[in-house]
């Protein structure tokens, strides 16, 4: 009878317990939305080799990572599917190209977490996976001065994302991916655009904005009378 109530009490722990990280979920690329409809779709093709952040303007920088989940079909004929995954959020943490983290002061966390929401279903065997693709803001708005900073005072001139999702399944079971590392170049006004008529300095035209491909009017072409 003992050993009966110990295996049942080790069942309730192990089921109760939080998972992280075993490789279930994976960030495994950045998606580049596409320009005409300002979508992504978790299986499409483009995807951002590096990242671009423009100093020219302070706005927050979007990230789209594709997610995979391994989560395998559990349903029973009395249990109802338990392995769709709900991502809902990123903690992320900057780091210079060296690995180390960067002092930021003490008004601004390192790593910090970010909300976002996507849905992820289970397999249907064993070794597949399933994708999500999942937007938030990579690094908030908040943190320009810092990045600044860091071209000014360093020999840097990127950073680097490190991207842990969060999930929860149907089961209530919190997953964790491994760490996914982006890699960001800083420019000054690579993103720019020319207007051909007058319009509101950086008003954004593009989509995501802050992410790599948005573009801002910073100059008026032709000039403005005097």
């Amino acid at each position: 009878m003992r050993r009966f109530i110990l295996v049942a009490l080790m069942a309730v722990t192990v089921t109760g317990c939080d998972r992280f990280p075993d490789l279930s979920i994976q960030v495994v690329a950045n998606l580049q939305p596409d320009e005409d409809n300002c979508s992504v779709s978790a299986d499409q093709q483009e995807v951002w080799l590096a990242g671009v952040y423009d100093l020219n303007v302070q706005r927050d920088y979007f990230i789209t990572p594709r997610i995979e989940s391994y989560l395998v079909d559990n349903a029973l004929e009395f249990q109802g599917q338990q392995g769709n995954i709900q991502i809902d959020s990123f903690d992320i943490t900057l780091l210079l190209p060296d690995g180390t983290k960067p002092e930021l002061g003490a008004d601004l966390p390192n790593p910090y977490r970010v909300t976002t929401s996507v849905v992820i279903p289970v397999n249907e065997a064993a070794g597949a996976a399933s994708l999500g693709a999942a937007a938030a803001i990579g690094i908030p708005a908040s943190y320009y001065d810092v990045l600044v900073d860091i071209v000014n005072t360093t020999s840097f001139r990127s950073i680097v994302l490190e991207i842990v999702a969060n999930g929860e399944t149907s089961g209530g079971f919190r997953q964790q991916s491994p760490p996914f590392r982006w890699p960001i170049e800083f420019c000054v006004g690579c993103l720019g655009a020319i207007c051909e008529e007058p319009a509101e300095l950086f008003d954004p035209l593009g989509c995501f904005p802050g992410q790599d491909g948005w573009q801002y009017c910073g100059e008026i072409v032709p000039p403005a009378a005097p």
